[in-house]
């Protein structure tokens, strides 16, 4: 059974204690309001709270009493949280980080305040590779007490401790999404003038190497995953790894939580009494090993909240009270977000509350209920589990934009090791500092552990279809909120029958996603994938398997597009040049997947992509103008550069054309004027079906290479509100003028072309929700069904043959006031429309692709002007 003893603890019978609800809400809505307002303001609404606070008290009269008194505490927490708040932003807008913001580059002092993290995708020459908090002492001469974030490259900062001091020069940038954030520092070159840690975190930094040191003798992922559990230190956690615990829900394990500290305290208490030692003895190696949790394991949002519980449970157990979880938890809020009105905002500190609450209020009734049917050990690990995920949904899915339904059993799973994995764990953390071979040999024991987990989490992300879309908004949001607390409150025949309900729904939305009518459509040819701004194309060669052209700048945006076209095995793999947008997403095409060979340009092996393609086993094959590759039913030739071409690198994109029995495409990269200029002298065969336009459409094309292409369908693959004003106005013009079906995957999402005897047909999937700065051109997901010119649909829904522009590529001027909307007059034509307005029917589905009847006989057409 999971046994809860320290600062999470529930307590199965205990009354519920809501009374701290109110001020730690009140507080909290401060905090997030505070930076919003003008320091004045955010002053002269806590002394308004405050003194509002006094009133309330000095009224209070029975029976109102109680009420009045929680009323009193929310307005005094809320007062004092929005002063404080106020405060800091004040003072961090008048420091000397923000001064600098216009000086170009300066030289500044800083004191280390977390472990050096690594920047997520690809390392490249000129690209910083840690990402490191500080607080600046001095900036450009002038003293200074503001947080940063240093911007960093080289093996010198990867080594730093928190507390040491550092001088460099680096350029200052203001942090416009973070008011309590002076700067973002590019730093230019290695840290100079380096003071070693104080004792303390020098001790701390000690045994966690210690700890990477005993579990350098396990085999990958317990190696680095062992770490990671029991310190937080995820520095040699596999990509593929997290990505994993992320699918599953089990990342809460990497980033080192309140349940370890509570298993850790819980023992301390439990050795205490068995040695029947004093209770204030106990209570005092319960504080020394939060003191010391806190320490090695770093304030994480989620560790300090856990260690202001653990101080409260410890104070309850000192002088004999009853320890009330929920209160305690309430109390924890105000006081952190005293302490730190910063972490109102912190995704991590909202998920460790609601954990928590989630725990303390449903574990214990759920438990009680689920062991007349089930063994008590299942119901309680469960129970954990299920409201654990109840509580955090909301606030998952706006990060991720999808609701997982393999994490509950993926949890429940690992559960049963994990008590055992944190204890060893620290056990073997402890020897690696007095002896650590006896460590390396002790670790092999919680690897086993650790090795099951990492099974589970493995197992759970490769489940088809584990995790189900939502949308990632507000609206989501509280649509997911209101159903789980339908799901709490209801009793009986009314959940039972909800709870059937919330099942079949996920049950008919996962068999909608793998009907033939779901996405990919039936015997699509050619996919381009949005991935954001970057180029990801994929070329279908069996069920399966398919060829992947360039792989975006987002491992995660390419690896979700080829897991909803099914792709698991990759025979080739062209990168059409070494520019971030096209390869920094290549770690999400291996992952989980076959790559055998890779087509490159001319010296890539000298790349990070290329060292990286090499650890992976993947052939790698020259470009050569003029090669030939046969893959499946493509015919694939190289028609740029030529030998010894040393133009820029755009221009030096590998050019593929590809060819089937029933279609054709070019794959030009990022060729620019010169390139398409040169492939015209030299008389290359242009003419293709589909066009993948050159450099996400830029203004930079020779029109009659585009005209010489023939293209009947243009896809376009570009970011929403890219900064470059890609695709240009030019190009979308000559493209028209060609009678060419120009579509972008900034509006359409990802876009499908099934190639026929009467020509190319180009499906598109509807934007996706859950990117994250996308913007589609209507409401929810869209599903589009689009021909382009000469070619009929046999549907029994009418198709629309015209020929027509793209959607407008321009946007409305006020996003909060216009959005885009479709009449139902026919044939359709898109408008702006004030949001007021009720918008009329549309064509949409919740997940998948359709062709569905509009409100009158017309399909959906990009509409003719």
């Amino acid at each position: 059974m999971v046994t809860w003893l320290g600062s999470d603890g529930y307590g199965v019978g205990r009354p519920v204690d809501l009374r701290s609800v109110a001020p730690a809400g009140a507080a909290w809505a401060a905090a997030l309001a505070a930076p919003l307002l003008p320091p004045w303001a955010a002053w002269s609404l806590g002394a308004l709270a405050g003194s509002a606070a006094v009133l309330v008290f000095l009224l209070a009269r029975a029976p109102t009493e109680a009420l009045a008194l929680t009323a009193a505490a929310a307005l005094a927490c809320a007062g004092t949280v929005a002063v404080v708040a106020g405060v800091q932003v004040h003072r961090v807008a008048d420091g000397a980080a923000r001064a600098a913001v216009e000086a170009g580059e300066v030289e500044f002092t800083a004191v280390v305040s977390g472990d050096p993290r690594a920047r997520a995708g690809v390392p490249r020459p000129g690209r910083a590779e840690w990402v490191i908090r500080a607080r600046a002492t001095r900036v450009d001469g002038r003293a200074a007490a503001d947080p940063v974030v240093l911007l960093a490259s080289g093996d010198d900062w990867a080594g730093l401790l928190p507390g040491q001091s550092l001088t460099a020069r680096g350029g200052f940038t203001a942090a416009e999404d973070d008011p309590f954030l002076g700067a973002l520092v590019l730093v230019r070159g290695p840290p100079r003038e380096v003071a070693p840690p104080d004792r303390w975190q020098g001790f701390a930094g000690g045994v966690r190497a210690g700890l990477r040191e005993a579990a350098a003798g396990l085999t990958e992922p317990e190696r680095g995953l062992l770490p990671a559990l029991i310190v937080g230190d995820t520095s040699g956690v596999d990509a593929r790894v997290a990505e994993d615990f992320r699918a599953t829900g089990m990342t809460h394990l990497l980033t080192v939580s309140g349940a370890n500290l509570a298993i850790l305290t819980g023992v301390v208490v439990a050795l205490g009494r068995l040695v029947r030692a004093p209770p204030w003895w106990t209570v005092a190696g319960g504080a020394v090993m939060i003191w010391l949790f806190v320490l090695v394991c770093r304030p994480e949002p989620s560790v300090v909240r856990a260690a202001f519980m653990g101080s409260l449970a410890l104070l309850a157990l000192a002088t004999g009270r009853a320890h009330m979880a929920l209160g305690a938890l309430g109390v924890t809020v105000v006081g952190v977000l005293f302490a730190a009105p910063a972490l109102a905002s912190s995704y991590g500190f909202a998920l460790s509350v609601l954990a928590t609450a989630g725990i303390v209020l449903l574990v214990p009734r759920w438990t009680r209920e689920w062991s007349a049917s089930l063994p008590a050990v299942v119901a309680e690990a469960l129970a954990v589990a299920v409201a654990a995920h109840l509580a955090v949904s909301p606030v998952v899915v706006t990060l991720s934009g999808e609701v997982s339904w393999v994490a509950v059993p993926a949890n429940v799973l690992a559960a049963p090791v994990v008590a055992a994995v944190t204890v060893l764990g620290s056990a073997v953390t402890a020897l690696a500092a007095v002896a650590p071979g006896a460590a390396a040999v002790l670790a092999v024991v919680p690897g086993w552990g650790v090795a099951w987990i990492a099974a589970v989490a493995g197992a759970g992300a490769r489940v088809p279809y584990g995790a189900l879309p939502w949308r990632p908004d507000l609206a989501g949001a509280l649509l997911l909120a209101a159903l789980a607390v339908a799901l709490v409150v209801s009793r009986g025949r009314a959940r039972r029958l909800l709870a059937a309900g919330a099942v079949a729904v996920l049950v008919l939305a996962a068999a909608a996603r793998c009907l033939p009518g779901g996405w990919p459509p039936r015997d699509w040819a050619v996919a381009a994938c949005d991935v954001g701004q970057g180029s990801a194309f994929v070329l279908s060669v069996a069920p399966g398997s398919a060829v992947v052209a360039d792989a975006g700048q987002h491992p995660e945006a390419v690896d979700a597009c080829l897991e909803r076209l099914g792709v698991r095995e990759v025979p080739l793999l062209v990168l059409s040049h070494d520019h971030a947008d096209h390869v920094d997403g290549v770690p999400g095409v291996l992952r989980h997947r076959r790559v055998d060979r890779a087509l490159v340009p001319p010296g890539f092996d000298a790349a990070p992509v290329g060292g990286l393609l090499a650890g992976a086993g993947v052939e790698r094959l020259g470009a050569e103008r003029g090669a030939a590759l046969r893959v499946g039913p493509w015919t694939l030739r190289v028609l740029w550069p030529p030998p010894g071409y040393r133009g820029s690198v755009n221009d030096g994109s590998v050019v593929v054309r590809a060819d089937s029995p029933h279609l054709s495409v070019l794959l030009p990269g990022d060729v620019e004027e010169e390139a398409q200029r040169g492939m015209l002298a030299l008389g290359e065969p242009l003419a293709a079906a589909v066009l993948a336009v050159p450099h996400h459409g830029s203004a930079a094309q020779v029109p009659e290479f585009l005209e010489a292409t023939g293209a009947r369908i243009a896809l376009t693959s570009v970011g929403a509100d890219n900064p470059y004003g890609h695709p240009a106005p030019f190009t979308q013009s000559v493209l028209r003028r060609m009678g060419a079906l120009d579509l972008r995957t900034d509006l359409a999402g990802d876009i499908a072309v099934v190639g026929s005897g009467e020509g190319p047909t180009a499906l598109v999937r509807g934007p996706d929700r859950a990117g994250a700065r996308r913007r589609s051109v209507g409401r929810g997901m869209l599903v589009v069904c689009l021909h382009p010119p000469r070619s009929r649909s046999s549907s029994a829904t009418r198709s629309s043959s015209s020929t027509g522009p793209s959607p407008p590529s321009w946007r409305p001027s006020a996003p909060r006031t216009r959005r885009w909307t479709c009449t139902t007059s026919s044939p359709p034509r898109w408008v702006r429309t004030p949001w007021w307005r009720s918008p009329p029917r549309r064509c949409s589905a919740t997940a998948g692709w359709s062709c569905c009847a509009p409100p009158r006989t017309w399909s959906r057409t990009w509409p003719r002007r």
